[in-house]
């Protein structure tokens, strides 16, 4: 198998046939986000420009085709999972064609691709969240610039199980503090009451009342705020959780905010939290999503059971 780059293929961008439509197609109808829709149409503006797609989607849109598309991509050695959400894609596109009578058989059907080996998402241990925390306290202390609006994104992310997009958009007027909970506005704009605890309340507090009184704009209506008084970006986010890695000794480069996303699932899992519970902390539409971090507490089952268990003694 091919060790070419993944990125390196399909290389030809293109428009997508009745591509407005389908963009408020997924925006209002399927109520996806606006990062979600956006990745759909650039996976599909990539296969489209290695399949030729023109205008006559009809046309241009064959079984055939498509299978020899993805022999090919197998073949150059993507991912399953890069095979996975192309396939996607082009499914939920194809399904709309035929809604709207402008494809009369899903060229999709019959399609297969390698099955993708279960996700296992990258957690911290509680040692190394102590030592993060620690780190971040330090800073506090020592009167560090922004360590106070950096400990509130780490409370934001592992406290709450934020996604990045949630804590960098969170609005003031979402946070409770009479009812200790927070209205959290997550994928497709479906709403969730996430409980603030008390550690996160007084963090919070203290940034609001301190380092975000005297940065942010008027205007701005963010919890979190940059060095100009406006609302954090993406990026911004990364570069500070990176830092905050590298100053608690942490290995940076293998984690992500997203990692403190499945290392708060994962901590109220391993203390037996329902898994009910928890799909609804972190905004699942289907508990199967959630169920991945079920395999993470099995070396935590495993390791109790070899501990106390008098069988094994």
């Amino acid at each position: 198998m091919s060790s070419k780059p993944e990125n390196s293929v399909p290389e030809r961008a293109v428009s997508i046939p009745f591509e407005e439509e389908y963009q408020a197609h997924l925006l209002l109808e399927k109520r996806l986000s606006e990062n979600t829709a956006n990745s759909y149409l650039s996976d599909l503006r990539l296969c489209f420009g290695h399949l030729e797609v023109g205008a006559d989607a009809q046309s241009s849109l064959k079984p055939d085709r498509l299978r020899e598309f993805f022999a090919a991509l197998i073949e150059l050695g993507f991912s399953p999972s890069t095979l996975a959400r192309f396939l996607a894609s082009l499914r939920s596109y194809c399904v709309y064609l035929m809604d709207t009578n402008r494809l009369t058989v899903d060229p999709c059907r019959g399609i297969r691709i390698p099955k993708q080996q279960r996700y296992r998402p990258r957690s911290l241990t509680h040692q190394e969240m102590q030592e993060l925390y620690a780190s971040l306290e330090g800073r506090i202390q020592a009167g560090t610039k922004n360590a106070r609006r950096d400990l509130v994104l780490v409370e934001l992310l592992y406290g709450m199980g934020l996604r990045i997009s949630e804590a960098i958009q969170l609005p003031l007027d979402a946070v409770h503090f009479d009812e200790e909970v927070a209205m959290i506005l997550g994928k497709g704009n479906k709403q969730r009451i996430v409980p603030l605890g008390g550690k996160i309340i007084s963090s919070l507090r203290d940034y609001l009342d301190s380092e975000r009184a005297a940065l942010a704009k008027p205007r701005c209506e963010t919890v979190i705020v940059n060095n100009r008084g406006l609302p954090i970006s993406r990026m911004g986010a990364w570069q500070i959780v990176r830092k905050l890695c590298l100053l608690a000794g942490l290995d940076a480069m293998v984690i992500s905010p997203h990692t403190f996303r499945h290392t708060f699932a994962t901590h109220l899992i391993e203390a037996g939290a329902d898994l009910r519970a928890v799909q609804e902390l972190l905004g699942h539409a289907d508990i199967s999503t959630t169920q991945i971090y079920t395999h993470l507490d099995q070396d935590y089952l495993r390791e109790v059971h070899q501990s106390f268990h008098p069988r094994n003694k």
